[in-house]
C-alpha cells in the first residue's frame, strides 16, 4: 500500500515484505536499506565491505540483517537469497545495486579490470536475479527485481568504456529477464540513475573541476540526491507498478534528452521566416 504523507511526499508500506538490496555499505545502498526498513520492510543488506556494511546496518536493532558476500560468484548469490528465506521465510523483492565504476582510458585498459567490471556488474546482476527468481517460484508467490544501470549507457565518455558497456548489458539482460519471468507474475525493471551526488567528500580535485563544469549543463543544474533514486526503487517494488515490467527508467533529471539552456531562444535562420511571421 501506499499514501501520501503531511509533507506531500509518497511513503510506501512493506510490512511483512522482505527484501534484498546489494551494494548496502554505501551511498543508494545505503539509503535504500533505510528507506525499505522505515516503510516496515525485512532487509537482508548484503555487500563485500564489511565495515561499510555494518555502519549502514548499525543504526537499526531489528528487521535488518547483514551479510558480507560476493555476487560475482554463485555462491555468493546463493548466500545473499538463502539468507533472506532462512531468516525471513519467503523473499518478495530483490534490488541489485551492487556495481563497480573504475574508469580507464581505453588504450590503458587492462584486461583483468575489464573482467572483474563484468563479473560484478553483469554476472552478478545475472546470478543474483537468478537466484532471487528460483525463490521467489519455489515459494509460489510474485515478486519484484529491480537492476540497475547508468546513463552512462547511453552516453559515451572517456574512460568509461568497460562500465558503460556493462551498465548497457544489465539493460538487455532485464529485458529478457522480465519476458522470461513474467509467467510468475516476476516484474524486472531497471533503474538508471544520472549523475547524483554519493561521492565522499571532499572531492578529489580533477573531479571537482570537472563537476563545477558539467552540473551547470545538466537540465536542472544539480546533482540528484540517493533518496530520489530510492524513490522510484521504491514504486517499482511496491503494488503501485503492478503493470511495468522491462522499463528503464532514467532518474538523471533530464540529463539524456539535452542540456540545460544558457541563453533565449532566437530562430535567426532567414530561410524560414515566412513560416515563423519574420522579416523576409
Amino acid at each position: 500500500m501506499n499514501y501520501m504523507d503531511e509533507t506531500g511526499r509518497v511513503s510506501f508500506d512493506f510490512k511483512g515484505r522482505s527484501v534484498i538490496v546489494t551494494g548496502a555499505a554505501r551511498g543508494i545502498g545505503r539509503a535504500l536499506v533505510k528507506a525499505f526498513y522505515d516503510s516496515g520492510a525485512y532487509v537482508i543488506a548484503a555487500d563485500r565491505d564489511q565495515k561499510g556494511l555494518l555502519e549502514t546496518c548499525k543504526p537499526f536493532s531489528e528487521r535488518v540483517a547483514a551479510i558480507v558476500a560476493d555476487i560475482s560468484t554463485a555462491e555468493g548469490a546463493s548466500a545473499i537469497v538463502d539468507e533472506a528465506v532462512t531468516r525471513y521465510g519467503h523473499l518478495d523483492v530483490c534490488v541489485n545495486n551492487a556495481a563497480v565504476a573504475p574508469h580507464t582510458a581505453l588504450l590503458e585498459e587492462r584486461i583483468e579490470v575489464w573482467d572483474k567490471v563484468y563479473a560484478v556488474n553483469c554476472r552478478g546482476t545475472f546470478l543474483m536475479t537468478q537466484a532471487a527468481a528460483r525463490a521467489m517460484i519455489l515459494g509460489g508467490q510474485s515478486g519484484r527485481i529491480i537492476n540497475f544501470s547508468s546513463g552512462a549507457s547511453r552516453r559515451g565518455s572517456p574512460g568509461g568504456a568497460a562500465y558503460a558497456s556493462s551498465r548497457a548489458a544489465v539493460e538487455s539482460f532485464s529485458r529478457v529477464a522480465a519476458i522470461e519471468l513474467s509467467p510468475y507474475n516476476i516484474l524486472v525493471n531497471t533503474v538508471s540513475p544520472g549523475l547524483i551526488d554519493t561521492q565522499p567528500k571532499p572531492l578529489p580535485s580533477d573531479m571537482a573541476k570537472s563537476l563545477r563544469t558539467r552540473i551547470p549543463t545538466l537540465p536542472l543544474a544539480r546533482p540528484g540526491t540517493p533518496e530520489e533514486v530510492v524513490s522510484v526503487v521504491m514504486f517499482l517494488a511496491s503494488k503501485a507498478s503492478s503493470y511495468i515490467n522491462g522499463a528503464v527508467i532514467s532518474v538523471d533529471g533530464g540529463a539524456a534528452v539535452g542540456t540545460r539552456p544558457n541563453k533565449a531562444v532566437i530562430d535567426d535562420d532567414p530561410r524560414y521566416f515566412w513560416v515563423t511571421d519574420g522579416e523576409p
